[in-house]
């Protein structure tokens, strides 16, 4: 058995005897407490402790030392030194993962130890257990992504980085709560999901759900500390994200090929903006990207295209298919038309906008230009002219609500022509 250096670095660190013995006194106390309430036993208000407490101590402080289990090597400056040890990727990604939260564990074992001595006689306990690690997992390896991800941003500060997982947090903890209490009660018909042609048990298509969520947050830590270590590799597991996503939430909506085209469409639209955001928008990178091409070097080029642009190809075919089945909605009294194209070429758009933004002097600033950018375009430029009466000037800038296919394509790539020039000056100026 090899030893992971990392982890036993951050088991010593996380786990020291004072540490272990104070925690361990805390919970005692607390759960005796409940044991005297419940009327000397393990009953319902034990139960009701440690589920929250569970739930409290995996998500709230396992989110936080997932966090700064990367943080803190940033803003320590002690990053470098484990950039230049023999450590793979994969080794690092699961090392920082349970060693920094293996005091975090620690204490939701005991959490679980008295949530199975106080659960009722009817309790499924198995699958009680998959839904609370796969959970506690999933929101532990995403605050290990998002710290990832802010200091490939040069943001170290842990309260910024902190703010979104909070917010997620409190979206995420109830719907874990309503799951783990489903899957802790047993007995009785268990609702059903329709997935493409299949009903599939709906408690068991949850948990396969969130086990693809966790193995496609670590495969994303793996990635992007393998590209932090120096080490280049092809997009072929955002490719392979990209198609799970497609074929997952198409089966979610109603069968037929458009189905499908829509599901394909929205994710690789969103995973268009995901990407652009989450890479660091480097004029080089595009130089090399260019040289690369014309010496007809295919691997580099592989290694070299931002993600972006991939999910952008990919999502062409996609729009194409569905230009022929254009469709209207009625959202807010506001008429607006499905222009697949139209809609493509606005993400092109919002895509160079915020590029133009990061080959400025002060890229640090470009997300929040590039939104306060989109709340003009897609709302008060818009709505200004509408309030007016003068709709015309309303699809100038939002072309969607253009009543003619072709006035709405010729709109929105006027608009894609000029950034797009744009940022062709600035990058000129920039390499």
């Amino acid at each position: 058995m090899n030893p992971n250096p990392e982890f036993e670095r951050q088991l010593l660190l996380e786990c020291p005897a004072a540490r272990l013995g104070s925690a361990t006194a805390v919970l005692g106390t607390i759960f005796a407490l409940c044991y005297f309430l419940d009327d000397y036993r393990f009953g319902s208000i034990s139960a009701g402790a440690a589920l929250s407490l569970f739930w409290l101590i995996t998500l709230l402080w396992g989110a936080r030392q997932s966090l700064d289990s990367i943080v803190d090597e940033y803003r320590d400056r002690t990053w470098d030194t484990q950039r230049l040890s023999a450590l793979g990727p994969w080794q690092m990604a699961w090392g920082k993962l349970l060693g920094s939260t293996s005091m975090v564990w620690y204490c939701a074992g005991l959490c679980l130890a008295i949530y199975t001595l106080a659960a009722g006689p009817g309790t499924d306990l198995l699958h009680f257990y998959m839904y609370a690690v796969a959970g506690a997992l999933l929101v532990q390896s995403a605050a290990l992504l998002l710290g990832l991800l802010a200091v490939r941003r040069g943001q170290t500060k842990t309260g910024s980085i902190l703010l979104p997982a909070l917010i997620g947090f409190a979206v995420v903890a109830p719907q874990l709560g309503d799951i783990a209490e489903m899957a802790s009660l047993s007995g009785g018909p268990s609702p059903r999901i329709f997935w493409y042609a299949w009903a599939l048990n709906q408690p068991d298509f949850v948990q396969f759900s969130l086990f693809c969520a966790v193995f496609w947050c670590m495969a994303a830590n793996y990635r992007l500390l393998a590209q932090a270590l120096g080490l280049r590799k092809p997009p072929s597991a955002w490719l392979g994200f990209i198609v799970f996503l497609i074929v997952y939430l198409g089966g979610l909506l109603p069968s037929g090929s458009y189905a499908l085209a829509t599901a394909g469409f929205g994710v690789c639209g969103g995973l268009t903006y995901l990407g652009l955001v989450a890479e660091p928008q480097e004029a080089m990178r595009i130089k090399r990207l260019l040289d690369y091409y014309r010496q007809r070097n295919w691997r580099r080029v592989a290694e070299e295209v931002p993600l972006s642009w991939l999910s952008f190809s990919l999502a062409v075919p996609f729009a194409l298919y569905l230009s022929a089945n254009r469709v209207h909605f009625a959202w807010f009294e506001l008429s607006l038309h499905s222009y697949p194209l139209v809609a493509l070429l606005l993400i092109w758009r919002d895509c160079a906008i915020y590029v133009y933004f990061c080959y400025g002097k002060n890229p640090q600033r470009a997300l929040n230009l590039t939104l306060l950018a989109a709340v003009l375009l897609y709302g008060v430029l818009p709505g200004l002219f509408g309030a007016l009466g003068i709709s015309g000037l309303s699809a100038i800038f939002f072309p969607l609500w253009a009543d003619s296919a072709f006035a709405a394509l010729l709109y929105a790539a006027l608009q894609c022509g000029a950034v797009l020039y744009l940022v062709r000056q600035r990058w000129q100026h920039a390499v």
